[in-house]
C-alpha cells in the first residue's frame, strides 16, 4: 500500500516534468531585439529599432523566419535579402552572422544589419560589434550592439507552474496523512 501511493506521487510529477523538458526542446524560438548606438555623428547607427524575431534551429544552425517592431521610426513590414544578408544566426548562439539580417519598413527603407565579427578573424575581436547597412531611402553606415534575449514561452510556463502546484499538492496530501 505505502510502495504504491508512493509510486503514485512520484509519477505525476516525473509526467509533469518531463511534459515541461518536451516543451522546452521545440526547435522555434521567439526573441526580443535591440538595436542601439551612440549619435550617428560619433559613427554610430543611422537607425534605431526593437522588436520580435522568431527563428528555427535545424542542425545547429538558426534561420530567421519573421521579424516585427520598429526600425528607425517606421513599422517592419519584413524580411529581405538586401546586400547579401541571409537571415541567419551564428550556429548554436545568438548572435547575427556576417552575412547579417536584412529587413524592410513601411517606407520602404531597406536594412542589412550584420556581425563584425567573422569566427577565426585576427583583426576583429569577438564582441557584439554591428554595422549597418541602409538602402533605398537614403543609405547609411553605423556600428552599434544588437541585443538578443529569448523569450519565454507561455504554454512552457503554464506546464512548469502546473507541475509545482501538483507537486505542491501532493506533498501537502501525504503530509496531512501522516
Amino acid at each position: 500500500m505505502l510502495l504504491a501511493r508512493s509510486l503514485r506521487l512520484a509519477v505525476l510529477p516525473l509526467a509533469l516534468a518531463f511534459t515541461t523538458f518536451a516543451a522546452h526542446a521545440a526547435t522555434i524560438e521567439t526573441f526580443d531585439w535591440s538595436l542601439t548606438a551612440p549619435a550617428p555623428s560619433l559613427g554610430g547607427f543611422v537607425e534605431l529599432g526593437n522588436g520580435t524575431l522568431t527563428a528555427t534551429e535545424t542542425a545547429g544552425q538558426w534561420t530567421i523566419d519573421s521579424i516585427s517592431g520598429i526600425f528607425g521610426g517606421s513599422t517592419i513590414t519584413g524580411l529581405t535579402g538586401f546586400d547579401g544578408s541571409d537571415n541567419l544566426l551564428f550556429p548554436t548562439s545568438t548572435l547575427l552572422d556576417t552575412d547579417g539580417l536584412g529587413l524592410v519598413t513601411a517606407n520602404g527603407t531597406e536594412a542589412n544589419i550584420y556581425s563584425a565579427y567573422a569566427p577565426g578573424s585576427k583583426n576583429i575581436k569577438p564582441g557584439n560589434n554591428y554595422y549597418e547597412i541602409l538602402g533605398a531611402t537614403g543609405s547609411g553606415f553605423g556600428v552599434g550592439t544588437f541585443s538578443l534575449t529569448p523569450t519565454p514561452e507561455p504554454s512552457a510556463l503554464i506546464l512548469c507552474g502546473t507541475g509545482l502546484l501538483a507537486a505542491a499538492g501532493a506533498a501537502r496530501r501525504r503530509f496531512l496523512r501522516s
